[in-house]
């Protein structure tokens, strides 16, 4: 990499260019390569040496296969994703059973069914069987770095992981979850994660891979997006928020529905 060093003017140009061949550990020079996200960096207090560590470190690799993936577009209602098989509605129903108390004193707390944050944890990772192996860190650089349509999103993303990893003291290359940056069993970005994520548990600290904190993050984010008991309107619009999509709406209360009037076989 002293090639692009040592030629400043043309080092954005042939990163680009080679970028997508780069599957190995790279260093990167984020100032001639994205100064918005070094100003960025630089707004929320970090130095010039906290900066260049982060973007040295040899953990740092690229994803350039994800640009083609979609987010949207999912049927959740298909016998393929089996949300409203026997299967799926037996463990929902079966979770209710078995976290009654923790799901009770969140419903309790933000006045959100129960039944609702079973049904985004089953949709969002299926029970928290499928949180995603990317490092959310790479992914983000990489939706950062090359340009898409996602690129300025990913750039304010990737500061506020950065954020959060300063502020709870996580290593910010462990984190691990989906292709677009989201993690936990309740897939939340890192933006939702500062603003909506709360300990559910009270035992000092936010892990959105902790069942507790999840639901009531879950449940802190519906709240804090207009959801009103009992106002259909309200409640489906405050679930759009959390991914917007009318078919993703539709299979939350369908799901939620389904456990909680369905009896387990």
């Amino acid at each position: 990499m002293n090639f692009f060093r040592n030629n400043r003017l043309i080092y954005p140009f042939l990163f680009f260019l080679f970028l997508p061949f780069l599957s190995h550990a790279i260093d990167i020079d984020i100032v001639n390569v994205r100064p918005s996200l070094y100003m960025k960096l630089k707004e929320k207090g970090l130095n010039e040496d906290e900066i260049k560590k982060i973007f040295s470190d040899d953990r740092i690799t690229l994803y350039p296969e994800i640009l083609e993936k979609k987010g949207k577009g999912i049927n959740y209602l298909s016998p393929r994703f089996g949300l409203l098989s026997k299967k799926s509605i037996k463990k929902g129903k079966r979770i209710l059973e078995e976290k009654a108390d923790i799901l009770k004193k969140i419903e309790r707390s933000y006045n959100v069914d129960k039944e609702v944050l079973v049904a985004i944890y089953r949709i969002e990772t299926n029970f928290g069987s499928y949180l995603g192996n990317y490092s959310i860190f790479n992914a983000l650089l990489t939706l950062t770095l090359l340009e898409n349509r996602r690129s300025g999103w990913a750039e304010d993303e990737l500061v506020n992981l950065i954020v959060l990893s300063r502020l709870y003291k996580k290593d910010i290359f462990s984190i691990k979850g989906s292709w677009a940056g989201a993690f936990g069993i309740c897939q939340f970005v890192p933006t939702a994660f500062l603003n909506h994520a709360v300990d559910g548990d009270n035992n000092g600290t936010i892990d959105l891979f902790n069942f507790h904190d999840a639901m009531s993050s879950i449940a802190n984010y519906l709240k804090n997006h207009g959801w009103e008991r009992g106002n259909q309107e309200k409640m489906k619009k405050a679930v759009w928020h959390y991914n917007h999509c009318d078919n993703y709406v539709k299979a939350v209360f369908l799901y939620a529905r389904a456990i909680k009037n369905r009896k387990s076989t």
